[in-house]
This record gives structure tokens, C-alpha cells and sequence, in this order.
């Protein structure tokens, strides 16, 4: 038998077996000393790595005990050596979800606000999340594009909450397992015209069509020439936009946008936007207002307004501290609701300037905003939220504040991964969608900002 010093020893030098343990996330696996050593020098909070380090060492701790005991006793109390088994599942679950989700997410404590009238429950059809022009209707939006459980898309019409399903080719199995072709949804105008997007499963030839009716033919819109991708459509359904490389041009690579007909009633003139003069740049295009002669674009890292002319036009907006991008934006008249697109760490933030009324909103840590929208006055600002780690047990909410004093009005807690989109339509609606269907509420008026 061993003596008492080699056992201690023993017991001393297999407790370090805990830095041994691996740990088995979906995209690494490491060792818990490895882990730690990381952590040593990094921007990871000092009561984290606290945390994470003071569970190791009463980990450490807890296995000296055990082998202490066992090794001076029977043979029986070797069985203690099992645990190992547990300890490990416990160590994972500490370092790889518990101690990451305490620290990375912060709890929503706020109650739900559920007083608004519901003007109409539409079972068994989600609010599409779809590129729409970031423009906002002056009264509001009167219709939104949705889809049933079968995929199938079906426009929602404002105030009647009418639903009509969409006619378009169905793709056909062919053999191997494959469909012969995908279609679906590209953009959408607030009140119903969309572009469709068909591709050829083999080739992967892409063309577009405008579905200006839920149930009337696609009308094929045959690009001018080679350019980058499928249009957007004004919200009158007048006009299409395109953008397309200058051939010969770069490096840097120059650009134009091309304003056509949508269809063969259109009495828009068509005219070809030079981006040249500007410079080289990122450009997205976001919005074509055929009326107003004018051209929405986020360019680099901000939204720009031009005129059919090429002229650009006044546009207030300061991003601050937020990293808002093209999808991440939304132009109110003169004013304008912007939110983070991603954030590494923090929580995201919501800001506005809506004539008399600017502020901020940050989002509870660990959630990122799949949605956001105001209304037609300018007055409320509709967020929704969802989670953005796969740990943790945080809910998607969806909740309304107002632009003036930041105070909620509702707050409704979803199903986790529900990311519904939040659209405001006319005549003071509101809707947004859970796993049985899309709610439209009737919102409360209040003064209009001055905008």
C-alpha cells in the first residue's frame, strides 16, 4: 500500500486532470486549461475570466477532496472516480452556455403592455421579412406580402385584412431530388406590387418579373443590358430601377441606375443615372420615387438622396456611435429611424431624428433587432427582437415606444426565433406575426412631430 505522502501526492497532482477536460462546442473543441490561458490578456470582462477561472479551481478543489478520500479507504470508494463522467457534462454546460449566457445576456425584466385594440387576427399567415423601399409612406402602408405554412405567398390588404394568394409557377421535382427551378419574392412596394425572382436550378440563369396583382399574370421586365441583380419597384408600380456596372470602367469599378417602365402603361421618362461624378464608392440601391424624380442609395456607410439629374439632394443623418446599414435604414420625410445591422459585443441601439423628436433606444444585451418601423405621424417606433447567441433563454419580443418620451405602449413576448417583421399600415394599424398567425392592433394617436 502506499504511503500517506504518496497518496497525498497522488490526490495533488490528479486534481491538475480537471485542465484536462475537454470541452466540445459545435465548432471547436479545447481543453479547459487551453481555454483559460486564452482568456489571459483578452477583452473578455475581468469578473468573467474571474468566473471562469474560480470555477475551474473549485472544480480543482472538489477532485483533491475526492481522491483524497478514495485513496484512503477501501476499494470501494474508487467508484467515486465516476463522476469524472458528470464533472465533465458540468464543466461544459458552465464554460460553454451557463457563465456565457450570464454575462452576455442581459435579463428583460420588463412586463408585457398588451392594452391596444386588436383589429383583426389573420390565422395561419406570417408577415414576409422583404426588402421594401425605405421611403415611408405618408399614410402609412396598405398592404404586406405574407406566407402560409405551405410557403406559399399571399399579399395582406389594410384595412379589411383581406388575404390573396399569389399565382406563380410551382416548381416541378425532377429526378435526383432537385426542383427544376426557385422562385420567390425580391422586393415589394408597400402597397402590393413586388418583383419576382425565378432561377434555373441547372444553368442558374435568373429573370425577373412584376407581380403587380397577387392574382394577375407575372410581367416579365427584361434588363437593359447586363446588370447586378434584380430591380426594385417604385411604390405606385410605375417604375423599375437597376443598377449596372459602366462597361470598361475600373479599377475602381464606376456605376450607373437605370430607371425603366415597369409596365407598357407607364408614363415615367425612363433616364439612366450617372454614379460616376460622385466618385467610386459602395453603392445599394433603396428606393426609386418616379414622382418625386428621385433616387434613394446608401453609399459607403450613409444614405444620399439624387435627383434624376444626377444632383444631389439635401439628407440629414448622423450615425453616431450605431453601424446601421442599407437594411438598417429608413427616411421619414426629412427625418429618419436607423439601427444597428450587427454589433460584435454591447447591445444594439435604435436612433431617430424625426423633426421636433430625436433620441435613442438600446436593445437588452444579447439581442439584435430583426425589425424595426414608425408610423405615418412620425410619433411611434415598432422594434422587434430576437436573440442573437444559440445559449441562453432569451425570447423575441416585439415592442412599440414613443419618439417623444421613449415610453413603451406595448410589449409582447414571442417564441424564441419567431423574428417577426413590424409593419405600421394606414389608418393608425399595426401588425406583427407569432407561430399561429399575423395580429393587427389599432395603435393610439398622438401629436404628429413636426415633421
Amino acid at each position: 500500500m502506499a504511503s500517506p505522502t504518496a497518496r497525498r501526492w497522488t490526490a495533488f497532482i490528479g486534481s491538475f486532470g480537471v485542465y484536462l477536460i475537454p470541452l466540445v462546442g459545435p465548432h471547436a473543441f479545447y481543453l479547459v486549461g487551453e481555454a483559460l490561458v486564452s482568456e489571459i490578456g483578452s477583452d473578455r470582462s475581468r469578473t468573467w475570466v474571474a468566473t471562469d477561472f474560480g470555477v475551474a479551481l473549485l472544480a480543482q478543489l472538489a477532485v483533491w477532496l475526492v481522491l483524497r478520500w478514495s485513496l484512503e479507504g477501501p476499494w470501494v470508494r474508487k467508484l467515486t472516480w465516476l463522476l469524472a463522467f458528470p464533472l465533465a457534462m458540468g464543466l461544459n454546460v458552465a464554460y460553454l452556455a451557463a457563465i456565457p449566457a450570464y454575462f452576455l445576456i442581459e435579463p428583460d425584466t420588463a412586463v408585457e403592455t398588451n392594452a391596444l385594440d386588436e383589429h383583426c387576427f389573420v390565422r395561419g399567415v406570417s408577415l414576409m421579412s422583404i426588402r421594401t423601399g425605405v421611403n415611408q409612406p405618408v399614410d402609412g402602408a396598405t398592404a404586406w406580402w405574407t406566407q402560409k405554412p405551405d410557403s406559399r405567398y399571399a399579399l395582406l390588404r389594410l384595412p379589411d385584412c383581406s388575404v390573396t394568394d399569389a399565382v406563380l409557377p410551382t416548381p416541378t421535382l425532377q429526378p435526383g431530388g432537385h426542383v427544376d427551378f426557385l422562385i420567390g419574392l425580391q422586393f415589394a412596394s408597400p402597397d402590393g406590387p413586388a418583383i419576382v425572382e425565378r432561377t434555373e436550378t441547372g444553368p442558374g440563369l435568373r429573370t425577373w418579373f412584376g407581380l403587380f396583382e397577387p392574382g394577375g399574370p407575372l410581367e416579365p421586365l427584361v434588363p437593359p443590358g447586363e446588370v447586378e441583380g434584380p430591380p426594385i419597384v417604385s411604390r405606385s408600380g410605375d417604375a423599375v430601377a437597376w443598377m449596372q456596372r459602366v462597361a470598361g470602367s475600373g479599377p475602381p469599378v464606376l456605376e450607373r441606375v437605370l430607371v425603366r417602365r415597369a409596365t407598357t402603361n407607364s408614363q415615367i421618362a425612363e433616364v439612366d443615372v450617372e454614379l460616376g461624378p460622385l466618385g467610386a464608392a459602395s453603392y445599394v440601391l433603396m428606393d426609386v420615387d418616379a414622382t418625386a424624380r428621385e433616387l434613394t442609395l446608401w453609399r459607403n456607410e450613409q444614405p444620399i438622396v439624387l435627383g434624376f439629374d444626377g444632383r444631389e439632394r439635401p439628407l440629414s443623418f448622423d450615425r453616431g456611435a450605431m453601424r446601421p446599414q442599407s437594411s438598417t435604414y429608413l427616411r421619414v420625410k426629412d427625418g429618419w429611424v436607423a439601427w444597428d445591422a450587427y454589433r460584435d459585443e454591447g447591445p444594439y441601439q435604435v436612433a431617430w431624428s424625426l423633426g421636433s423628436r430625436s433620441g435613442t433606444h438600446r436593445t437588452n444585451a444579447g439581442r439584435s433587432v430583426t425589425s424595426a418601423a414608425v408610423n405615418p405621424t412620425g410619433s411611434l417606433i415598432a422594434i422587434s427582437e430576437t436573440t442573437t447567441l444559440s445559449i441562453g433563454n432569451a425570447r423575441d419580443v416585439v415592442y412599440i415606444v414613443r419618439t417623444d418620451t421613449g415610453a413603451e405602449v406595448f410589449r409582447k413576448y414571442l417564441p424564441r426565433y419567431a423574428r417577426s417583421p413590424v409593419v405600421f399600415f394606414s389608418g393608425g394599424l399595426f401588425g406583427y406575426s407569432d407561430l399561429e398567425g399575423t395580429h393587427v392592433l389599432t395603435t393610439p394617436s398622438y401629436p404628429r412631430p413636426g415633421l
